[in-house]
């Protein structure tokens, strides 16, 4: 990562000596900030994966007099041998100190410092600090401003742009982080076990493609499986698109070449068979979970339960013709749609919250929160028409927004080619918003509210439970298709009515 400068009016070595303070009392005077650019007297570097170079955090230097001072030397204290990286006044710090740098009087001038931390074996899974002095010599007094970073161990897997085909039936632990780069493969009659309590962390463009093969993330209600962004500063803790599956394609338009870039989630399930997620956590990528249709000889591409998916910079759960079944899921704050349902399918989800409060895309969201579709038009311009199975059914869901309060707009969108054909709900005992003059009702239930707003507890913090007693936001039950030891307890444990469950991911606790 390249350091960058900008200083404050710097004076050339060229000035007059007897322009320069001379007064020994008169030194610096530092300024540090710590990587949430909250002023500190130490720079601080939040948790760093070993290997794996930090953000960079700027010290701001006053000199407070009206003479310049001649800043003899500044040097990192431990040397070549020192894991940080200093830039001042556009110069990288190399293997010798900067020396003979002049601040003019009443002046400051930033200095940016990063640091990549090595790997430290005998911490383990445990996170380690490593300190540092970054040495401000003037007039012959030293001046010493601290550096502090939190190291952490991982295993690493796959390279930068590489495509890695994964060992047939790898196990991933929780004893260490991973960290994916590139476009890790899972192959056709091979699989990828994650264990619970094991936390996944992608590069920039980096993420799981599941081709033809089996991901099993199997957490638990207080030991998840966790995916999300490698930087784990508190900076981007809410950084939507910090990971997934990035494809550099070349392309011939109109006789030209043209290069762009395809995206395919942080989990892209390609053909993949009998899949199954519980008790998992899918933050921050560009598109959560990308489901394409089920490979030759399963029963389904994916089951998902007792899982979220938040933050996606554009659609958290994607499906085009995928098959899956799942139950207490939350879906939320997605810059585009939470879930995003093409080209028909096989779609089984129950006691599932879609809330689309998030800020990830700019101005006005134009996406609804959740979107149907069962048809699309070929290159040859002709209609292709792909429905939903009679089996599909969303029961037991909440679909709302933050946009539900505009005119003209939907939340929940039904774009179907012939409504009429479905010969029975596919929205049933749900709550959804709907505005559209075309809307077909028959594809919800009598026990489906529609422009009903669900009483979130605080939708701006991700308080998805439901307040109140109103019997109106109380389900059918969702067994069968699913087990009722199954729907038994909500998202986060919680037991629940198995009779009368309350709509969405979180059981209603009087």
């Amino acid at each position: 990562m390249s350091l960058l400068l900008a200083a404050g009016a710097l004076l050339g070595v060229g000035c007059r000596r007897d322009a320069w303070d001379t007064d020994p009392e008169h030194l610096l005077r530092f300024s540090t900030y710590d990587a949430d650019g909250v002023e500190d007297d130490t720079m601080f570097f939040d948790t760093v994966f070993a290997t794996v170079g930090s953000v960079t955090l700027p010290l701001k230097v006053y000199n407070d007099h009206d003479a310049a001072l001649l800043i003899d030397e500044i040097a990192l204290v431990m040397g070549q041998a020192s894991e940080f990286r200093v830039n001042v006044n556009g110069q990288p710090m190399g293997s010798q100190p900067i020396r003979d740098v002049v601040l003019a009087g009443g002046d400051s001038m930033y200095v940016f410092v990063e640091v990549t931390v090595n790997p430290d074996e005998a911490a383990g899974d445990a996170p380690f600090l490593i300190s540092e002095q970054l040495r401000f010599s003037t007039k012959g007094t030293d001046q010493n401003v601290g550096l502090l970073a939190k190291g952490q161990n991982a295993v690493f897997h796959g390279g930068p742009e590489l495509y890695t085909t994964l060992s047939c039936d790898e196990v991933w632990d929780a004893s260490l982080p991973h960290v994916m780069y590139g476009r890790l493969i899972v192959e056709e009659g091979c699989s990828l076990t994650l264990m619970p309590g094991t936390k996944v962390y992608g590069h920039a463009g980096s993420g799981i493609w599941v081709r033809g093969g089996t991901l099993l993330a199997e957490g638990e209600v207080d030991n998840k499986v966790r995916f999300a962004g490698d930087r784990l500063e508190n900076a981007y803790q809410d950084d939507a698109g910090q990971w997934g599956l990035t494809f550099e394609i070349t392309d011939t338009l109109s006789g030209n070449l043209v290069n762009y870039s395809a995206f395919r989630g942080g989990i892209w399930l390609d053909r993949a068979v009998d899949c199954r997620l519980d008790h998992v956590e899918i933050l921050n990528a560009t598109v959560g979970l990308w489901v394409d249709s089920v490979g030759t000889g399963a029963t389904r591409a994916l089951t998902l339960t007792n899982s979220v998916i938040d933050n996606a910079e554009s659609i958290g759960l994607l499906s085009q013709s995928g098959s899956i079944a799942g139950y207490n899921n939350l879906v939320s704050n997605c810059g585009q749609a939470c879930g995003y349902f093409a080209l028909g399918g096989d779609i089984q989800l129950h006691l599932t919250t879609f809330a689309n409060y998030g800020n990830a895309s700019s101005g006005i969201r134009q996406f609804p929160t959740v979107y149907l579709n069962d048809w699309y038009e070929a290159f040859d311009g002709s209609l292709q028409w792909r429905p939903f199975s009679p089996e599909t059914e969303w029961r037991n869901c909440i679909v709302w927004g933050n946009n539900a309060n505009l005119d003209d707009f939907s939340e929940f969108v039904v774009d179907m080619w012939d409504p009429s054909i479905y010969q029975a709900p596919l929205v049933t005992s749900s709550a959804v918003h709907d505005q559209s003059d075309n809307f077909p009702a028959f594809i919800v239930d009598a026990n489906t509210t529609v422009n009903v707003a669900p009483p979130f507890v605080s939708p701006l913090d991700r308080d998805f439970h439901l307040s109140g007693n109103a019997s109106v936001w109380l389900g059918a039950p969702s067994s069968p298709p699913f087990t009722v030891f199954e729907v038994s307890a909500d998202l986060e444990g919680t037991p629940r009515s198995t009779s009368s469950p309350t709509k969405g991911c979180f059981e209603r606790v009087p």
